[in-house]
């Protein structure tokens, strides 16, 4: 049975005509064209209203959000991706909850400085992760690395057993750790033309480390594969609680970093700093800023020692 609607100006209920329009609306200054339908009384042909469909408002806010390449829909799928709360959600990106809840269920349209965070969070973990860790501080930890955990951030198999070789009867501490991996994967990008770690080096004061170090070393410790020891100099080093899986490595790969392990072992934190020091990289960044792997070339594993 067609559904009727309550024509005000004839009193009653009636069924009816319906015709497709293409209507322009402003929204945040910005033109948007929708088509929707429009209802008019059969019998005095004034225009209804159908209070039954809330779609109409729905359909020209979805449209303004194709601007940035969004939709209601769009922003829950977003969100899952990370496989986050709602609650989780919010925390890593510095919002209320209640503010993830109306955007989901369409009950509010996104101001502009928050649909282009979506825009660029989606399909974009690094850049998610920066989100995250700029907010750290007001997160407490064990709801930043609940956070961590589930974006699924955790380092790639292969990532993780480079840990594991380069620690194998070599327990370092955390300044040779960084020094090792990002000798390694310059050294492979030069001669490999790709790093064999999906790691990400930035200007430290003690040379190249690792983006984001704290919490991959961190997520390497609570999910067992590292654990700390004491030296006799009562020094923290790292030492490998699981064995190295070698398979996930070419010969090619293997003879890479035999090859840092063996420059680079037994030089001492300051000795490694020092050297780090010299190469172009470094030289040419400022701290914090990402080493980008054009620098490979410049990478020289025998000099400036």
């Amino acid at each position: 049975m067609e559904k009727k609607i309550y024509c005000f100006n004839c009193n009653k209920d009636v069924k009816p005509n319906c015709k497709r329009e293409k209507n322009t609306y402003t929204v945040h200054n910005h033109e948007v064209h929708v088509e929707e339908d429009v209802f008019t009384c059969p019998y005095c042909e004034n225009e209804l209203i159908n209070e039954g469909l809330d779609s109409s408002l729905y359909n020209i806010y979805n449209e303004y959000l194709k601007k940035y390449e969004l939709s209601f829909e769009k922003l829950k799928e977003i969100r899952n991706s990370y496989n986050l709360s709602q609650e989780l959600f919010a925390k890593a990106l510095g919002w209320s909850k209640r503010t993830i809840v109306r955007y989901e269920n369409a009950d509010s349209l996104p101001q502009k400085q928050y649909l282009l965070i979506y825009q660029k969070i989606s399909n974009n973990k690094n850049e998610f992760l920066n989100i995250l860790k700029s907010n750290q501080s007001s997160i407490d930890n064990e709801t930043y690395f609940k956070i961590y955990n589930a974006v699924n951030a955790e380092l790639d198999l292969k990532t993780i057993n480079v840990f594991l070789y380069v620690l194998k009867n070599n327990f370092l501490t955390k300044t040779q750790i960084m020094k090792n991996l990002f000798s390694i994967d310059f050294q492979s990008k030069k001669e490999a033309n790709k790093p064999i770690t999906s790691l990400k080096y930035a200007h430290g004061i003690y040379g190249p480390i690792i983006d984001n170090k704290d919490a991959y070393l961190s997520f390497l410790i609570k999910q067992n594969y590292l654990e700390f020891v004491s030296d006799e100099e009562d020094r923290i080093l790292f030492k490998p609680t699981q064995k190295c899986d070698v398979s996930l490595f070419t010969k090619e790969e293997i003879a890479i970093m035999n090859k840092v392990l063996h420059q680079l072992r037994g030089k001492e934190a300051k000795s490694l700093t020092d050297w780090s020091h010299k190469f172009k990289g470094w030289l040419d960044t400022k701290k914090g800023e990402i080493i980008d792997y054009k620098y490979a070339k410049y990478f020289d594993l025998e000099k400036n020692w």
